[in-house]
Protein backbone atom coordinates (compact mmCIF):
# COMPACT_ATOMS: atom_id res chain seq x y z
CA UNK A 1 0.00 0.00 0.00
CA UNK A 2 1.06 3.39 -0.96
CA UNK A 3 0.30 6.94 0.79
CA UNK A 4 -0.36 9.69 -1.89
CA UNK A 5 -1.76 13.03 -1.40
CA UNK A 6 -4.65 14.81 -3.68
CA UNK A 7 -5.96 18.28 -3.61
CA UNK A 8 -9.27 18.98 -3.89
CA UNK A 9 -10.63 22.41 -3.91
CA UNK A 10 -7.28 23.50 -2.65
CA UNK A 11 -7.00 21.12 0.53
CA UNK A 12 -4.64 18.62 0.85
CA UNK A 13 -5.93 14.84 1.66
CA UNK A 14 -3.64 11.81 2.11
CA UNK A 15 -4.74 8.29 1.23
CA UNK A 16 -3.38 4.96 1.57
CA UNK A 17 -3.90 3.09 -1.71
CA UNK A 18 -3.06 -0.35 -3.74
CA UNK A 19 -3.80 1.70 -6.89
CA UNK A 20 -2.32 5.41 -6.64
CA UNK A 21 -2.75 6.10 -10.22
CA UNK A 22 -6.51 5.67 -9.79
CA UNK A 23 -7.25 7.26 -6.71
CA UNK A 24 -4.87 10.27 -8.38
CA UNK A 25 -7.36 10.34 -11.31
CA UNK A 26 -10.42 9.86 -9.39
CA UNK A 27 -9.40 12.76 -7.81
CA UNK A 28 -8.66 15.04 -10.37
CA UNK A 29 -12.00 14.19 -11.86
CA UNK A 30 -13.43 15.17 -8.80
CA UNK A 31 -11.87 18.08 -8.39
CA UNK A 32 -12.70 19.74 -11.78
CA UNK A 33 -16.41 18.99 -11.15
CA UNK A 34 -16.05 21.27 -8.01
CA UNK A 35 -14.45 23.72 -9.45
CA UNK A 36 -16.67 23.92 -12.30
CA UNK A 37 -19.78 23.53 -9.80
CA UNK A 38 -18.06 26.68 -8.24
CA UNK A 39 -17.65 28.88 -10.87
CA UNK A 40 -20.97 28.37 -12.02
CA UNK A 41 -22.85 28.30 -8.41
CA UNK A 42 -20.40 31.26 -7.93
CA UNK A 43 -19.75 30.00 -3.78
CA UNK A 44 -16.89 29.23 -2.03
CA UNK A 45 -19.11 27.25 0.47
CA UNK A 46 -17.12 24.11 0.20
CA UNK A 47 -19.47 22.11 2.13
CA UNK A 48 -22.05 23.07 -0.11
CA UNK A 49 -20.59 22.48 -3.24
CA UNK A 50 -20.00 18.57 -1.69
CA UNK A 51 -23.35 18.19 -1.13
CA UNK A 52 -24.30 19.09 -4.56
CA UNK A 53 -21.55 17.31 -6.32
CA UNK A 54 -23.33 14.14 -3.90
CA UNK A 55 -26.70 14.61 -5.42
CA UNK A 56 -25.72 14.63 -8.58
CA UNK A 57 -23.81 11.48 -8.21
CA UNK A 58 -26.67 9.83 -6.35
CA UNK A 59 -28.89 11.41 -9.40
CA UNK A 60 -26.53 9.59 -11.52
CA UNK A 61 -26.69 6.42 -9.77
CA UNK A 62 -30.00 5.96 -10.00
CA UNK A 63 -30.29 6.74 -13.44
CA UNK A 64 -27.89 3.91 -13.95
CA UNK A 65 -29.28 1.27 -11.15
CA UNK A 66 -32.51 1.70 -13.37
CA UNK A 67 -31.02 1.33 -16.43
CA UNK A 68 -28.86 -1.40 -15.39
CA UNK A 69 -32.53 -3.10 -13.82
CA UNK A 70 -33.73 -2.48 -17.43
CA UNK A 71 -30.90 -4.20 -19.15
CA UNK A 72 -30.95 -6.82 -17.15
CA UNK A 73 -34.45 -7.88 -17.37
CA UNK A 74 -34.26 -7.47 -21.39
CA UNK A 75 -31.52 -9.99 -21.55
CA UNK A 76 -33.69 -12.56 -19.61
CA UNK A 77 -36.07 -11.97 -21.93
CA UNK A 78 -33.61 -12.90 -24.72
CA UNK A 79 -32.21 -15.84 -22.47
CA UNK A 80 -36.02 -16.99 -22.34
CA UNK A 81 -36.45 -17.21 -25.98
CA UNK A 82 -33.25 -18.21 -27.00
CA UNK A 83 -34.06 -21.38 -24.30
CA UNK A 84 -37.04 -22.38 -26.32
CA UNK A 85 -34.77 -22.25 -29.64
CA UNK A 86 -34.11 -26.17 -30.50
CA UNK A 87 -30.85 -26.00 -33.04
CA UNK A 88 -29.61 -29.55 -34.51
Amino acid sequence: MKTIEVEILGNKYHFKTDNPEELTRFASHMNEKLEKLKKNFNTVDKTKLFVLYSLILTEKYFIEKESSSNLRKETQKIDHLLDGIDID
